[in-house]
């Protein structure tokens, strides 16, 4: 029978005193590093529920209903890869934080899906979505006084203040100049726009 070397039995000896390398995860937290990306989160007051993030996604992890005149995003963590394109490219920089939290492992994917919402802002004349609430106040903010450039945008936030009232539905399928201080998506502010006198485009 082979004997023990002395340096096996100094190694041996050595380790009953020190500490193991491995950790006891997941008995036991694993010791994190602070700079480490590990879940993303929404922080609620600074998203504006753009969908951008469901857009970058190369996962496939967020995504975007439009469902009872609200925006609705759904992110499943139990397809989040953590590459942290959804915090790099946020519209407002701040919408998306990410945590040191990674172990995200359970038995019901249902808890692994987080849901944010917000309410959609409508075209007065076609009644196509535009974009949240959120947003155009966010943009509202962002522009400052060339806000007033961008009668959807500024529009929306005299209401939202009660500095302005709700005009009344658009009944009529002629384009008016007054049609130029509505709530409009693109296109139809596009067809305001280049409306003459005379009702030609």
């Amino acid at each position: 029978m082979r004997k023990p070397k002395i340096r096996e039995l100094g190694e041996a000896l050595r380790s009953l005193f020190q500490k193991p390398f491995t950790t006891k995860f997941p008995y036991e937290p694993p010791v994190v590093y602070k700079e480490f990306r590990g879940k993303p989160e929404y922080v609620d007051e600074k998203c504006v529920r753009c969908g951008a993030c469901a857009v970058v996604c190369p996962a496939l992890a967020i995504e975007v209903k439009e469902e009872n005149r609200k925006r609705v995003i759904v992110r499943d963590y139990g397809k989040c890869i953590y590459c942290g394109q959804c915090g790099a490219l946020c519209t407002t920089k701040e919408g998306i934080v990410f945590t040191n939290e990674f172990a995200l492992a359970t038995l019901d994917r249902s808890s692994l899906i987080e849901t944010i919402e917000d309410e959609l802002v409508f075209c007065e004349r076609c009644g196509k979505p535009i974009t949240t609430k959120r947003h155009l106040l966010w943009l509202y903010r962002k522009l400052g006084t060339k806000a007033y450039a961008n009668p959807t945008i500024f529009l929306t936030k005299f209401l939202s203040e009660g500095l302005s009232e709700t005009p009344p539905e658009i009944d009529r399928e002629k384009i008016i100049r007054e049609d130029l201080y509505r709530i409009l998506c693109p296109d139809c502010r596009r067809a305001v726009y280049t409306q003459d006198d005379w009702g030609n485009i």
